[in-house]
């Protein structure tokens, strides 16, 4: 008896070691808010807040809007980073308060984020500006959202602009859009249809970059969600509208199923998937 106390003893004191181990202090990331406001102006068009897990892995988020509709997949590399730290941490982040505090940086200035678990804060420095800012409970907050593994029958590449311009051009008579891979034509087909009036734009040649389409296939997605407005009293700026010109999409769409939309930023290192799911189903 007298051993299996001992042992048990060990076992308690091994516990209590574990569970009064000190975190790691130095809970700090330096990050050029270019960097930064790319993860920002992406994460707005369908969340006001999220949870953000930061540190020497880098930054991960993943959020879905309250109506279940849009999905964004987020991650950045440590080599978009200045600086990782030794911690790691999630919290949660009012993601328009925290666009209002960094407005001010641009460029290569760096952002220095520092976590403080003591009252759950981020301390943010960044030009001549000092913010102290309240973070969220994570347990209070939604859930993270796992992306769907979804086998889609066609896939494409092009710039993000031009898909854009071409998903634009469908709000001009209409507030969803098709997305249509035409096999015989090896191209992209973007329409609109309206009450009188409807719209087609061919993405095809130069503009189309590359394409792998198994079958043809079409679905059709609300407008506002892609580039922005407003439907079912809520407003959205749209998931396409923070993507530059020369950004190299990448789409993966089937019959009535959600459209993948990829693409890279911060040298690479960052990566973002959207995910959209259908408006209403095809006759």
């Amino acid at each position: 008896m007298a051993a299996a106390d001992a042992e048990d003893a060990t076992t308690e004191e091994e516990d209590a070691d574990v569970s009064n181990t000190e975190p790691v202090e130095n809970m700090t990331v330096i990050v050029r808010a270019e960097v930064l406001q790319q993860v920002i102006d992406q994460l707005l068009t369908v969340v006001d807040e999220a949870i953000f897990r930061i540190g020497y892995d880098g930054l991960s988020v993943a959020a879905v809007d309250p109506a279940n509709v849009a999905m964004v997949d987020l991650e950045v590399e440590p080599g978009a980073f200045e600086s990782v730290g030794d911690g790691m941490f999630p919290i949660g982040i009012n993601i328009q308060r925290l666009d209002d505090y960094v407005d001010g940086a641009s460029g290569s200035d760096p952002v220095t984020l520092q976590y403080v678990p003591e009252d759950r804060s981020i301390h943010i420095e960044h030009t001549n500006v000092e913010v102290e800012m309240a973070g969220i409970d994570p347990d209070y907050m939604r859930g993270e959202p796992d992306v769907p593994e979804i086998e889609h029958s066609a896939e494409f590449e092009a710039d993000a602009k031009v898909l854009r311009d071409a998903v634009e051009n469908a709000q001009l008579v209409s507030d969803h859009v098709s997305l249509e891979a035409d096999t015989e034509d090896g191209a992209l087909v973007v329409s609109g249809e309206g009450d009188t009036d409807n719209i087609e734009t061919v993405i095809e040649g130069d503009d189309l970059l590359d394409a792998n389409f198994s079958k043809g296939v079409k679905s059709l997605f609300s407008l506002p969600y892609l580039v922005g407005g407003s439907t079912g009293g809520s407003k959205y700026k749209g998931i396409l509208k923070p993507l530059s010109s020369g950004t190299e999409l990448t789409g993966k769409l089937d019959d009535e199923m959600p459209v993948f939309l990829d693409y890279e930023f911060a040298d690479g290192f960052g990566s973002v998937r959207m995910m959209l799911a259908p408006r209403i189903q095809n006759d």
